[in-house]
């Protein structure tokens, strides 16, 4: 892996998310997730492709905003179009609104890990399960992590959660991490185009 490609695995921003996790043990970690989801019932062959469809959608049109930029917009609007159907279905509705009852709390994202506040402690070598959801543009992310330090918990709206939690995603498909790293450049560029709009007009 090249400095380069390092740095963009690393970048990290501030986000507001929607999280859940529940603690599994090093069996369950090895059998994979899809094993773990027929398991509790929730597997979902159709959205586990469509998932993964997005995500090299995502991908692509992200590299070809880059030299066609009418064109890039005109499918991200067309995508755009297509992810307000694809929400419909009734599984993936379902997750993504029980994850939105709880309260969004600010997390530090990474294309291979996180940093979120817990309301109870965790160890290091604890292995997950997580599913978050990204409020900024509602992409959500399931996947097995574990415990690699405990931290500082970057949540600080006064929520009963106390303890700060650093974890390292296992096994993210590689287009679901190209997803989020180019979610988190958009991020940045968009604080920055902002800062430069404040600076312009002092």
């Amino acid at each position: 892996m090249t400095k380069g490609q390092e740095n963009r695995r690393s970048f990290r921003v501030s986000e507001s998310v929607y999280i859940k996790y529940e603690v599994i043990d090093d069996e369950t970690a090895e059998n994979g997730l899809e094993h773990y989801k027929l398991k509790l019932g929730i597997s979902d062959g159709a959205q586990a492709k469509l998932v993964d469809i997005e995500a090299r959608l995502s991908e692509a049109m992200y590299l070809l905003s880059a030299e066609h930029g009418k064109i890039g917009r005109c499918m991200t609007l067309l995508n755009d179009k297509l992810n307000i159907m694809i929400d419909q279905l009734p599984s993936l509705r379902e997750t993504k609104a029980s994850l939105a009852k709880s309260l969004p709390q600010t997390c530090d994202v990474s294309a291979d890990g996180m940093i979120f506040s817990s309301k109870s402690p965790l160890k290091v070598g604890d292995k997950l399960y997580i599913q978050f959801l990204l409020s900024t543009d509602n992409r959500y992310v399931e996947t097995f992590c574990h415990v690699v330090r405990l931290d500082d918990p970057p949540d600080t709206s006064g929520q009963d959660l106390p303890y700060g939690v650093a974890v390292e995603f296992l096994n993210l498909p590689p287009a679901q991490r190209e997803v989020l790293i180019q979610h988190m450049f958009s991020r940045e560029s968009e604080t920055l185009r902002m800062r430069r709009l404040e600076m312009d007009a002092m």
